[in-house]
């Protein structure tokens, strides 16, 4: 096995979900903090049980996908009855927000996929990434699959984080149709999270595929961003999108549409 050192200010990124980030503001992100598991297919789950942080570039986004479809899943087996009654209140009243108080307690679990930017702030070891490497290689690892594990005796603190990346959010008039502007932005923020599933299940490249993304969409990112502290953290959970706890369920319902159908056109089957 081959370390390789990322000088301090690069920048890397972490995937994650929104129920995540105030644990994380407040205590960073710790050194064995544990790899997501997402089953692709007949793959089996891509987990590790060694010590490491996870980053990467487009597999950012992969982790964030792997813990939202967790998280989704976790959350609706958890809650059958009401949420197939939300499912049910939004295909007779398109449009309308269901009058449900029992949301509430639901929605407060339902975390939406967000990718965190980490400016190293010191020199930092990393490992190779074997899902792509099998011989060890941490520098081929970082620079052609822009994938790493990351050791750092005492984690990542909170102020090397700058900033996070989150989808478009949308209300209920925005769901009304799949033509409205911000519906597709966000299923075109979707299609990042199905770019990090390319690269983990067909082995694409991830320079390919971002360069594909930026020529149509001009960005390699989230469409939306905020500052990483405690008042950016505030005005990202006062959005409507993520107070509300209908709305924030239709946002968790619409992404998950998006990520499920734009995986099947890819045939990646989601397990």
């Amino acid at each position: 096995m081959t370390s390789f050192i990322l000088p301090a200010g690069s920048v890397v990124k972490f995937g994650t979900v929104t129920t995540e980030l105030y644990p994380i503001l407040r205590n960073g992100l710790a050194p064995n903090t544990p790899r997501v598991a997402l089953a692709l297919g007949e793959h089996p789950p891509f987990a590790r049980s060694d010590e490491g942080i996870d980053i990467g570039e487009l597999m950012a986004y992969f982790s964030a996908c792997a813990a939202f479809c967790e998280a989704t899943s976790s959350l609706h087996q958890s809650h059958q009855e009401v949420m197939a009654r939300f499912v049910e209140a939004l295909q007779n009243a398109h449009g309308e927000k269901p009058a449900m108080p029992e949301l509430e307690g639901i929605a407060q679990h339902a975390g939406l996929p967000v990718v965190l930017e980490i400016h190293l702030a010191q020199d930092c070891l990393m490992e190779a990434d074997a899902r792509f490497i099998d011989n060890g290689n941490a520098e081929k690892s970082w620079k052609l699959w822009r994938s790493a594990v990351l050791q750092v005796a005492n984690g990542i603190p909170a102020h090397w984080i700058k900033q996070f990346y989150f989808p478009r959010l949308l209300d209920f008039r925005d769901a009304m149709s799949s033509k409205n502007p911000r519906t597709q932005e966000q299923t075109t923020d979707a299609a990042l999270l199905v770019g990090g599933l390319m690269q983990a299940w067909h082995k694409d490249t991830p320079g390919d595929l971002l360069l594909a993304y930026q020529k149509q969409y001009k960005r390699i990112n989230f469409s939306q961003s905020s500052q990483f502290d405690e008042t950016g953290l505030e005005r990202f959970f006062n959005l409507n999108a993520m107070l509300d706890p209908a709305t924030r369920l239709l946002n968790q319902m619409t992404l998950w549409q998006d990520i499920t159908a734009l995986a099947r056109k890819q045939e990646i089957p989601l397990a």
